[in-house]
């Protein structure tokens, strides 16, 4: 809804705090208004949950996209070893299966002109996951298979590209919800996609990977179904702050004038869901296309402080459960000195599993540290803190695996609580990371609406906001991919070295794998 003042332009009416940050001069609203970060109040998240509204469909509505998006990616790498034939290292699913989904990160940001159609993406990206998991389920040809697990991993990858960049459509604190919720998501996909494997691997691949070809079609639903638009979002918000504002009304700065401008300008993208496009929109769609020297001029400012520790948090991370957790090998437990390993650990190859099993659990707890928990995410000025942690882990267990130097009564539950810290400092870092960026409010120029400015010009102005919030979110995806790659390349030469080195010394559990 617009007001028009005299003497003005035409302005929003003032909104919550919700979507730009809460940010105003004058008196601020009282503790109950819905401005505060969505972590801050984990009561008012249980009250929404028993009573749904918009926000809790939109809270809902990521998380689903989180979890169904990488679900696929969890069920190929756990069928690994159903889906080759034997002598066929596992590794080549692995490389197919993040190779892809790299590519798409990587490459669609810059190839994408105006802004993005989300509802396309969302019909491309289920399309294409049912096609490659049908391909792999019908046709037992090695050649094809990986065919079709490389068409689902282009789909994932750029299904999280598209989600993530979503967010910023619903403005910056809004974002921040969308992200945290996405991120739980994501976190329980490993749990959730390790399990469904578990239920359907009795029908075989055929009849396994038909029935998990049906989830994107469940992910299909909870865009076009769950999710609400951005206009009933903010109405529903306007209404919770004329509830519980009172006489605390904020006065508005200009800063909060144009951060409403561009919220506006965010509801935009028409979603296939009866909504109808802005000025902005209609607009910014003909007339602006950011060039490939200002997409690079975006990507500068994004290296140091998120892409890069992005990176070399998953390096070291997926070095260490691909090229290291498979080494640390240890005799059976013996039940009367560890009664609960014993009953979790059978035989040798039951030790990865756990460890795997662990990392999942952790990353979702860590990926839900927002949303769930309730947790703040990492500053800015600290998010290299996960690499750091993670690169002393990786230190550590290497040299636990080349000399095996902690106390063989204890080694086991060290290795379990470094695994669990691994994934607690990723989930965490990957979470934050993107909550930064959505949240942050980047600003081209100031936005002026008054005579001196023509409508057309202010919207083009904000159009071109949207799609530089776009590209910053989406440039900085390919940083957990790229990690994920190198860690591949790396592990399976350091797996082989680590244990030729146990052999030598004269451990030769892992040579027995």
């Amino acid at each position: 809804m617009r007001t028009t003042a005299s003497g003005s332009g035409s302005n929003e009416e003032r909104r919550d705090g919700a979507a730009n940050g809460g940010t105003t001069s004058g008196l601020r609203a009282p503790p109950t208004a819905v401005n505060a970060p969505f972590y801050a109040n984990p009561r008012a998240t249980l009250h929404e949950i028993l009573h749904p509204n918009p926000i809790v469909l939109f809270s809902l509505a990521f998380f689903l996209l989180g979890l169904l998006n990488n679900a696929l990616y969890v069920v190929v790498l756990t069928s690994a070893q159903a889906l080759l034939p034997k002598g066929v290292p596992v590794g080549l699913v692995a490389l197919a299966n993040i190779g892809p989904a790299l590519v798409a990160k990587a490459i669609w940001p810059y190839l994408l002109k105006g802004r993005v159609r989300y509802a396309r993406r969302v019909i491309s990206c289920t399309a294409l996951s049912t096609a490659g998991m049908l391909v792999i389920a019908f046709i037992p040809a090695l050649e094809t298979r990986l065919l079709g697990i490389s068409m689902a991993s282009f789909s994932s990858g750029l299904g999280e590209l598209t989600y993530l960049q979503l967010c910023t459509r619903y403005g910056p604190m809004r974002a921040g919800r969308g992200v945290g919720w996405f991120a739980s998501g994501t976190g329980a996909a490993g749990l959730f996609g390790a399990a469904s494997w578990w239920v359907v691997r009795p029908l075989g691949v055929k009849g396994g990977l038909t029935i998990m070809s049906l989830v994107p079609l469940l992910m299909a639903a909870a865009y076009f179904v769950v999710m609400p638009d951005v206009e009933a979002m903010k109405e529903f918000e306007a209404g919770l702050t004329s509830a519980h504002g009172g006489g605390y009304q904020a006065v508005p700065s200009a800063d909060d004038e144009d951060s409403d401008e561009e919220d506006e300008a965010l509801t935009g993208e028409e979603q296939a869901r009866g909504t109808t496009s802005t000025a902005a929109d209609a607009v910014g769609s003909k007339t602006i296309k950011l060039s490939f020297q200002e997409k690079m001029d975006l990507l500068k400012p994004m290296l140091v402080p998120f892409i890069a520790p992005l990176v070399l948090v998953y390096l070291f991370e997926y070095t260490i459960n691909q090229g290291i957790a498979p080494t640390l090998i240890y005799s059976v437990p013996d039940p009367s000195q560890h009664l609960l390993l014993s009953w979790l650990i059978k035989n040798l190859h039951d030790y990865y599993v756990l460890y795997q099993t662990t990392y999942q659990a952790f990353v979702f707890l860590s990926r839900s540290s927002l949303s769930v928990l309730h947790i703040p995410p990492i500053p800015r000025s600290l998010l290299w803190l996960p690499a750091l942690v993670q690169a002393s882990i990786l230190a550590l267990l290497t040299s636990e695996s080349l000399f095996a130097w902690f106390r063989e009564s204890i080694a086991r539950s060290l290795v379990i609580v470094f695994v669990g810290i691994e994934g607690i400092a990723g989930g965490w870092a990957y979470v934050s990371v993107f909550y930064q960026i959505g949240t942050t409010h980047h600003q081209s120029k100031t936005i002026s609406t008054d005579s001196s400015s023509s409508p057309e010009e202010v919207e083009i102005e904000l159009a071109r906001r949207g799609q530089e919030q776009e590209f910053r979110v989406g440039c900085v995806g390919v940083g957990d991919s790229m990690g994920i790659l190198l860690a591949s390349i790396i592990s399976m030469p350091l797996q082989l070295g680590l244990c030729d080195a146990q052999v030598k010394a004269g451990r030769e559990l892992c040579a027995q794998l």
